[in-house]
């Protein structure tokens, strides 16, 4: 997988966690954190059936830890492609190359913090289940996903544009 590929998997996964996050419940009554980002736990079984929804059927927890690891990928890939590609515009005075690896480092890394802020919130929501807790996590899940989509949207941009 190429590098462009994997930053849309980190995509599309943000996009999945923010719509699976986004539809569960805020209030956890049983306690168990866990099955709650699971989707599984009676509360989450209680608000399908009053609200009249099937399941997402996405697993928080399983799309956290593909993030995770994509993320990481991402960040190795890019941390040895990054010094050779600048060195080999440096030579060839290639200013736009440069400013292209610059501007790639940096989206990755307002995406790793992005990331963070929504492994901070489920680590804090597992220890006492709260509802504030829960909206944090929608609200820095939403965000991830919304930094995600406009970093996509400019790739897709340049990609046409190089096409």
């Amino acid at each position: 997988m190429d590098l462009t590929q994997l930053w849309q998997s980190i995509s599309l996964e943000s996009i999945e966690l923010a719509a699976a996050v986004e539809h569960l419940p805020d209030e956890c009554e049983c306690g168990d954190a866990d099955a709650h980002l699971q989707g599984r736990c009676l509360c989450c079984t209680r608000h399908d059936q009053i609200g009249g929804h099937n399941g997402s059927g996405l697993n928080c927890n399983a799309l956290i830890a593909r993030l995770q690891a994509d993320l990481a990928m991402l960040s190795e890939d890019l941390t040895l492609a990054g010094p050779p590609t600048e060195a080999a515009a440096l030579e060839e005075q290639r200013v736009e190359l440069r400013r292209r690896v610059f501007l790639a480092a940096s989206d990755l890394q307002q995406t790793v913090e992005a990331f963070k802020k929504v492994s901070e919130s489920v680590a804090g929501f597992r220890l006492d289940c709260a509802v504030s807790r829960m909206r944090a996590i929608k609200r820095h899940s939403a965000e991830l996903r919304e930094h995600c989509e406009r970093v996509n949207a400019e790739l897709q941009q340049h990609l046409l544009v190089s096409a």
